[in-house]
């Protein structure tokens, strides 16, 4: 597809402002694509093992680009377990094929079974030994999701399989490769899509905090709220249906403990996020998450405290 010097600039515009905020890399990330011009777009492989696939479904939902145009023009999706149409020995070749040709990129959705390793097969052998093999061989790794970057619901809950985490994983198996975590259940594809065309734009690792995109994973929920203003006022919700404003802290909102840029970025292009449904954060994207607690909040720990005492509270 020829797009103009205008149109091109302006893309790299959109993902310098998608991954930084500001469009201050614009020039850096344009000059990464002409480089790449000269060279064959990066491969890339998705694996899954213990997960739901909603990581996956969620991806192809972009806000700031397009699923379709990303994969097609930014990166080659060479193996995708739920958007390839070869399967079985073909799917193989393909891995295979892709592997053998060069660099490339792998993208890991779900947990490992460690405990339990013929919970997940792949290729007539346990996932947790495939894994290694496609992980020695990657330039980089993006754990993603909440399943592949802490173990998620795979792993909570005392599970009979030992669901472990990517990181966990690749230090039990000795793989030393350059790991970015995407947290979310699901993934929000902007983080997703944002973070590989980044690497790809500029062959570099994004700023990581925690090993986490600092870009998209700033600050604590609860200061970014559009309903911050509500918890300054001491103004709480009581009532689901007639109160929509107000704050979801006393209903156990978890967003003054999790980190993620959820309220700006908002999701399915940008329509809509959690808090603004009406819905406490459940904090998807926390290393914890599910929690070994409640879902929410334990309400005992604030219902009783008053404003000032509340206001206190969330800013030790």
């Amino acid at each position: 597809m020829n797009i103009s010097r205008r149109q091109f600039l302006d893309n790299c515009a959109k993902i310098s402002s998608m991954v930084f905020g500001s469009c201050l890399f614009t020039n850096e990330i344009a000059e990464g694509f002409m480089k790449l011009s000269a060279t064959e777009r990066p491969q890339i492989i998705f694996i899954q093992s213990q997960c739901c696939t909603g990581c996956s479904i969620s991806a192809t939902y972009g806000n700031e680009d397009d699923f379709i145009n990303f994969i097609t023009n930014i990166v080659r999706l060479q193996v995708h377990p739920n958007l390839s149409f070869s399967q079985g020995h073909t799917y193989l070749k393909t891995i295979e094929e892709t592997v053998a040709s060069g660099p490339f990129y792998l993208v890991c959705e779900g947990s490992v079974p460690a405990g339990m390793k013929e919970a997940c097969i792949f290729n007539d052998e346990p996932m947790y030994d495939y894994l290694h093999k496609l992980m020695k061989k990657a330039a980089a790794i993006v754990a993603s999701g909440t399943c592949a970057c802490y173990g998620g619901i795979p792993a909570s809950n005392q599970n009979v399989t030992g669901a472990i985490s990517m990181e966990a994983y690749m230090k039990r198996t000795g793989v030393n490769k350059p790991l970015i975590k995407i947290p979310g259940c699901p993934i929000n594809p902007d983080r997703l899509m944002g973070t590989v065309a980044y690497i790809v734009a500029t062959g570099k690792i994004p700023e990581l905090v925690k090993g986490v995109p600092k870009k998209y994973y700033p600050d604590l929920i609860h200061n970014q709220c559009g309903r911050y203003q509500a918890f300054n006022q001491g103004h709480y919700t009581k009532n689901f249906e007639r109160e929509k404003l107000n704050c979801l802290l006393k209903n156990g909102c978890r967003g003054p403990v999790t980190y993620s840029d959820c309220p700006t970025r908002r999701w399915n292009g940008k329509v809509s996020v959690c808090i603004e449904s009406n819905a406490p954060c459940i904090g998807c994207v926390h290393p914890e998450f599910p929690f070994k607690t409640a879902l929410y909040l334990e309400e005992e720990s604030f219902k009783d405290l008053t404003w000032s005492e509340m206001k206190k509270m969330m800013e030790k």
